[in-house]
């Protein structure tokens, strides 16, 4: 990737002019002018979070641009968590040779030249060490990339094609990118996925206790074993609920607009506010008039 010394100079960042390009990602990213130094210390506040959080920052960063891949963050986060758990390693994280075997058995396929290559260009902190975020930023790398250049209403300076498999020198951007936040989300989108993240970490620790209640055998092995089952048939609810939402937010903003989406929602949610004081202002009249009756 690019050093410090050749980007240190400019600043990383800038004003988006109108939507993205495309309808369907409407989403506006807010004005950032910062240092390539500046997004490193926010990068590595976030590698120090559990890959759970890891998993939900880059969703409410690229929701709109994932489109119905949105669910695949968390499928690949979870065979994160289960390749590194398999292994028998305490940290959430890993090295160059796991990274590229976790590469090898889960993205596309690759020369061994080119995994080294795209993973060390990806290692944006140079620790030697893949987190979620730079495998995520690896995997979606070209989709990330497009839009960096529609945010910036340019054509591609590198090559997209072939899903931007060995495609290097590209880490300011995609660092750029995964914290310029957009702009003009409904706050519907962003709770919903930090409701489906909560209700996925709770779901992952009942999943874990009963897995081990399980592998104890007998009756009551045979009972977890049973109500695993039963949880893993329930995963399409939580996903059906939150693609709901997404739909429904995605058609919002692309009517009106990232800030008019933003601005239309909160006027909503201000007022259900009014009407919720409306009724509990009606019902202790009533309240009242009755006693007053008596």
């Amino acid at each position: 990737m690019p050093s410090h010394a050749m980007i240190s100079d400019d600043k990383v960042g800038g004003d988006r002019q109108g939507t993205k390009a495309s309808a369907a990602k409407p989403s506006n990213r807010m004005f950032t002018d910062k240092t390539f130094e500046e997004y490193a210390e926010q990068f590595a506040e976030l590698t120090a979070t559990d890959i759970d959080s890891q998993a939900e920052f880059f969703l409410k960063s690229f929701i709109f641009d994932l489109g119905d891949e949105w669910n695949a963050v968390n499928a690949i986060a979870k065979q994160f968590k289960e390749y590194i758990a398999s292994k028998g390693f305490s940290s959430n994280d890993l090295d160059a040779g796991q990274a590229a075997d976790f590469l090898q058995k889960n993205g596309q396929t690759r020369t061994a030249l080119q995994r080294r290559a795209e993973l060390s260009d990806i290692d944006l902190d140079k620790n030697d060490r893949i987190c979620l975020t730079e495998y995520l930023l690896l995997h979606f790398k070209a989709l990330i990339l497009q839009a960096y250049f529609n945010r910036k209403q340019m054509a591609p300076t590198v090559d997209l094609s072939n899903n931007g498999i060995g495609l290097t020198g590209v880490g300011a951007m995609l660092l750029e990118e995964l914290f310029t936040v957009p702009d003009g989300c409904d706050p519907a989108v962003t709770k919903a996925i930090e409701e489906f993240m909560a209700a996925q970490r709770k779901r992952n620790k009942a999943m874990k206790e009963l897995a081990d209640k399980a592998a104890q055998g007998g009756v009551k092995g045979m009972a977890a074993q049973n109500e695993l089952r039963q949880m893993e048939a329930e995963d399409q609810t939580l996903t059906n609920k939150i693609e709901l939402t997404l739909n429904a937010a995605k058609k919002r903003t692309a009517k009106y607009g990232g800030k008019e989406a933003l601005l239309d929602a909160k006027q909503q949610e201000e007022e259900a506010k009014q009407q919720q004081i409306q009724n509990s202002r009606a019902k202790l009249a009533a309240r009242a008039a009755q006693f007053e009756n008596k």
